[in-house]
């Protein structure tokens, strides 16, 4: 049932997280919105996938992992070739001290000095050019250009998989004046963050602030972006019957849910309670 249940889980998040291009945002004249380009980069980073693999590494030093060698071979090369891919510099560093990987200093110092696509802009370029435009912003624009300029480093640090930074970005954002509909992006995009990390108390804080503003003026799409990720968090803190009832899905279990980043860490509690309920079920033809 719930293996397949997570396979539905990373489906839905794919389709939330690919396809965003990774050029540098563009921004154009606004009206009180920020750019559909910076919202659709902002909703879609950081690659959930990136996510997954990470955990299946964290799985594989674990005593009830399932996982082959070359599975884990497997895995360990995509999660680098991701995180060359989208010059993850911070998140490689967490990730090598975290499984003790020696550490490649000169794929650190391509992803820290380069910035993807172009292969020619120094990450600390970029980051000087948005804290210029964020000066252009405060002093000569107004205040939908200064959001959009808090925003583009969030953009920035969500990509390249910093944490601390991101989050630092998106508070910075959520204390200058914005829209119901932009706190709603950014609280979506903070609970993003916190599933990426699984970091569940970030996750259970923001999806509460995410519902009070989606119930005073969210739309069809953030609704149900809202219902996946608080689906995604109900897996992982054992609320399997609200869960069931935000994804209406009903699907068959099988040794799988293991290697599963939700499901993993309750798989003993899931066969206890489904024994359970089966013998129940058995003992009722006899009373």
């Amino acid at each position: 049932m719930l293996s397949h249940f997570g396979r539905i889980l990373r489906q839905k998040e794919a389709s939330i997280s690919m396809g965003a291009p990774e050029e540098a945002t563009k921004k154009k004249p606004t009206s009180g919105h920020i750019s559909e380009q910076l919202e659709e980069d902002i909703s879609t980073f950081p690659h959930m996938e990136v996510s997954h693999l990470y955990f299946l590494l964290q799985v594989a030093t674990t005593s009830h992992a399932a996982l082959a060698d070359a599975e884990v071979a497997a895995a360990k090369t995509k999660l680098l070739g991701l995180i060359a891919e989208h010059h993850m510099a911070p998140f490689y560093e967490r990730v090598a001290a975290e499984f003790h990987w020696p550490v490649d200093t000169a794929l650190l110092a391509t992803m820290k000095y380069f910035h993807p696509p172009q292969q020619t802009q120094h990450n600390e370029d970029e980051l000087t050019k948005l804290d210029g435009q964020l000066a252009d912003a405060e002093a000569n624009l107004g205040d939908i250009e200064v959001l959009e300029a808090h925003l583009g480093r969030a953009r920035l640090y969500s990509l390249i998989g910093d944490k601390d930074k991101v989050l630092e970005a998106f508070h910075t954002a959520l204390a200058k004046p914005t829209s119901v509909n932009q706190k709603i992006i950014i609280q979506l995009h903070i609970i993003r963050v916190g599933l990426f990390f699984s970091d569940l108390p970030l996750v259970e804080t923001h999806i509460k602030k995410a519902r009070v503003l989606i119930d005073e003026g969210g739309d069809w799409d953030r609704r149900n972006r809202l219902k996946v990720y608080e689906g995604c968090y109900l897996l992982m803190a054992r609320d399997f019957k609200k869960a069931s009832s935000l994804f209406q899905v009903f699907v068959g279990l099988h040794a799988h849910v293991n290697r599963d980043k939700y499901l993993a860490l309750h798989s003993r509690y899931i066969y206890r309670e489904l024994r359970i309920l089966a013998y129940a079920q058995f003992l009722e033809a006899y009373r």
